[in-house]
């Protein structure tokens, strides 16, 4: 536990060193909450007659979701790379600290962050205003969404072999991990388990029954778990072969 909160301190302060960290761990998610609560109380009633999607407040919930965990990725995958090119990954493999665990418990601690702004945006945003939306329900759900942070920090971290390939593989995969969404927006019922292949579908089957029905369905849930963890345990062997 020590360990844990001596590893959060110094991620706390390689984190504040960089300025658009900051602004990506702190400022993005306020302007988010900001940004969804002028869209439904100013944008919206204006422009939804024109464009109808503006007020379909849960596709645009779905949207911001999937950003979320996506920007503590960014930030975790950085600090990885900045440690690399330091060479400090190469030092752990002669000292007495596991380098699993030391990524392990970096992972974890961005993945917090992640499920804590998750768990609060929701309510903040207003976009779940009129919706009978289950909290207790949306927990698991949250959670399931916070595990694309280690994923696409691995995912990242495993490819990249600098920021500027890093800011690449993002920019392809937000385009990829948005996809899905397309699914609930044109309603393909029918073919929407096609996007089952990338990882954040899952997630995304959850939400919307959490959010059409109040509740989710325990099978599609527990396959999303399985398969983020898989895919993590995958990428880390990836990641250590590769460092």
């Amino acid at each position: 536990m020590v360990y844990f909160i001596k590893l959060a301190i110094n991620d706390l302060r390689n984190t504040i060193r960089d300025h658009f960290l900051v602004f990506l761990l702190i400022a993005y998610p306020v302007m988010l909450i900001l940004f969804s609560r002028i869209l439904v109380h100013i944008i919206a009633p204006r422009i939804e007659t024109m464009f109808p999607l503006a007020a379909n407040f849960p596709l645009i919930l779905m949207f911001f979701i999937v950003i979320i965990p996506f920007i503590f990725s960014f930030i975790v995958s950085f600090l990885i790379l900045d440690e690399r090119d330091e060479h400090l990954l190469t030092v752990l493999r002669v000292m007495p600290i596991s380098r699993n665990s030391y990524l392990l418990s970096r992972l974890f601690f961005m993945s917090i962050f992640a499920c804590i702004t998750l768990l609060i945006f929701p309510p903040l945003s207003g976009l779940v205003e009129g919706i009978d939306f289950s909290y207790i329900v949306y927990i698991p759900t949250a959670v399931l969404f916070a595990l694309l942070t280690p994923f696409c920090a691995l995912l990242v971290s495993s490819y990249a072999a600098n920021k500027v390939q890093a800011f690449a593989i993002f920019k392809i995969g937000g385009t990829v991990f948005l996809l899905p969404i397309f699914a609930f927006v044109l309603n393909l019922d029918n073919i929407k388990y096609t996007f089952s292949p990338v990882p954040n579908f899952w997630s995304l089957v959850a939400l919307d029954s959490v959010i059409k029905n109040g509740t989710y369905d325990i099978i599609l849930l527990g396959i999303g778990y399985i398969f983020h963890i898989v895919l993590i345990v995958v990428l880390l062997f990836i990641f250590n072969k590769k460092n």
